[in-house]
């Protein structure tokens, strides 16, 4: 089995704030998802604050940043056979994301 990095994405142009009903069912969807795909989400995922700091060549720079058109919402890590396996996961997730698949190179 290998370990796959999911990073979603979130546009940074905001659509209109969802309904609290809208926000129930998409928190329902996301449980679901989770439930059905409980074996192979690991724990440790959450979700990101829009916030935060950039480190390079010593340099901090506060973001989020502008020159980016979006912005990493949250993240799991999921186990899976390959990544046409780890596809069908990401393919099922609910709301409107942008997800990127990395397999994790497994030093540790």
């Amino acid at each position: 089995m290998a370990k796959f990095l999911f990073i979603f994405r979130d546009s940074l142009v905001s659509p209109a704030q969802p309904s609290p009903e809208e926000m129930q069912a998409l928190g329902a969807a996301w449980g679901a998802w989770m439930q059905k795909f409980s074996a192979a989400i690991l724990p440790g995922g959450d979700g990101l604050k829009p916030s935060g700091r950039l480190v390079k060549a010593g340099l901090v720079t506060d973001g989020p940043y502008v020159e980016s058109k979006e912005t990493i919402a949250s993240f799991s890590v999921i186990q899976a056979e390959d990544y046409d396996a780890a596809l069908v996961i990401a393919l099922e997730c609910p709301g409107d994301y942008a997800i990127e698949i990395r397999e994790m190179a497994g030093y540790a």
